[in-house]
């Protein structure tokens, strides 16, 4: 009896958690039009930061020098942090401002970009925003000018679209693509569309510097954009959306290179929840805000959901192998063992389905290589089980691991 009812409380747990992605994602099937055209062009440092990478690093800077915006209006900075290679040479002589940097105790992007905000603020010169970018990174030539369209909405952060410039290398680079694509716009458009707030995604973002000032990054866990947007939430503001403004970078060609990467993630957001959590609870709930329960739902999404979906199909998994009579077969496999509730989820599954559809359709990603790549995209989202429960385990370990790049720009 208790495995029957927890077993089913898993399940519906999991199906309304379901639900409410799927109602947030309803709000990506339209783009909604920039509102703010302003003539004023507001300066922009942007800054990479970089740990041995001279295969990518010129590629990167030669593609911000070729932004199609006021030149006098943005610069470009280069921390070579901890570099044993050509990193820092070749981002000078392709156009960069390079800063570096030696510490072996304090590593990561993080400290980096804390390091990169100290010497920026130091300057004669002064910028009103500043761009986050990976060194593997190639940008897309409007870049700036949908950033700073966003901006003068009145928005003082903005994420821009991820996409991927190596989406057909292998399998495994494609599903990381498929990823990106649904986040972007099942996710990251909707809640801009509802104006919830969108999570900052590490690269091709901005942020004003006097936000910067005012609150300090102070984000140098494994998951420093996260730290850094829910800082921003617990003071009210929210980071906006722009679509058209696109980052490409490198996904990962091998598998064990994937487990590394995204277990860092995991890790760093599992210790984050932990900090913001009961906060982010209790403005939602005290103060009524709707962006601070969103993003509690998120947090579900990216660390509880892969557990508790683990969860479920590892006492699936184990009820077959026992008698069906056993009650825990009976607990799975008979909770939607009746035709209204699996009406309902035909239309839960199939509802979900054609967003997906739908979303890569509209952002022009829909083509041969989506059924060719399915099951491997299936076996990727499968592998964030054993992932986030890694992450989860490790959550208190500062481990820093550098994902390498090779992607050359074609």
């Amino acid at each position: 009896m208790f495995l029957t009812v927890l077993l089913s409380a898993v399940q519906i747990v999991l199906f309304l958690a379901g639900c409410y992605y799927f109602l947030v994602a309803l709000f990506s099937l339209t783009v909604r039009e920039t509102k703010s055209k302003s003539p004023r062009l507001n300066t922009f440092a942007l800054i990479v930061a970089a740990h041995n990478e001279e295969t990518v690093i010129g590629d990167l800077v030669k593609s911000l020098k070729e932004l199609e915006y006021a030149k006098d209006k943005y610069e470009i900075f280069v921390v070579a942090d901890n570099c044993t290679d050509h990193t820092a040479e070749l981002a000078r002589e392709n156009g960069a401002v390079v800063w570096e940097r030696f510490d072996d105790t304090r590593r990561g992007k993080g400290y980096a970009m804390e390091f990169a905000f100290e010497k920026l603020f130091k300057m004669e010169n002064s910028y009103e925003y500043i761009c986050i970018f990976d060194a593997d990174n190639l940008v897309k030539k409007d870049f700036l000018v949908h950033m700073n369209n966003k901006i003068n909405e009145g928005y003082r952060a903005v994420q821009g679209y991820l996409d991927s410039k190596n989406p057909t290398d292998n399998w495994l680079t494609f599903a990381y693509s498929m990823w990106y694509w649904l986040n972007n716009r099942l996710s990251q458009l909707a809640r801009g569309n509802l104006d919830l707030g969108c999570r900052l995604g590490g690269t091709g973002f901005a942020v004003s510097s006097d936000l910067i000032k005012e609150y300090g990054w102070g984000a140098t866990c494994l998951a420093e954009d996260t730290e850094f947007t829910l800082k921003l939430m617990l003071n009210d503001i929210k980071v906006g959306w722009a679509h058209d403004a696109v980052v490409y970078d490198e996904k990962p060609l091998r598998f064990d290179t994937s487990i590394h990467q995204r277990k860092r993630w995991m890790q760093g957001l599992s210790e984050v929840a932990s900090r913001y959590v009961k906060p982010l609870a209790k403005k939602g709930i005290l103060q009524k805000s709707p962006s601070a329960l969103h993003m509690l739902m998120n947090f579900w999404g990216d660390t509880l959901y892969p557990l508790a979906l683990g969860f479920f199909w590892v006492i699936y998994i184990l009820g077959i192998f026992l008698e069906k009579s056993s009650g825990i077969y009976s607990a799975v496999c008979g909770f939607w063992n009746t035709p209204l509730r699996l009406l309902v989820l035909s239309v839960f599954v199939w509802g979900n389905l054609v967003l997906i559809l739908a979303g890569l359709y509209n952002d022009q990603k829909l083509d041969k290589n989506i059924m060719k790549n399915s099951p491997g995209f299936l076996i990727y989202i499968i592998s964030w089980i054993p992932v986030a429960v890694m992450g989860f385990l490790k959550r208190n370990e500062k481990e820093w691991f550098h994902t390498p790049h090779s992607k050359k720009d074609n």
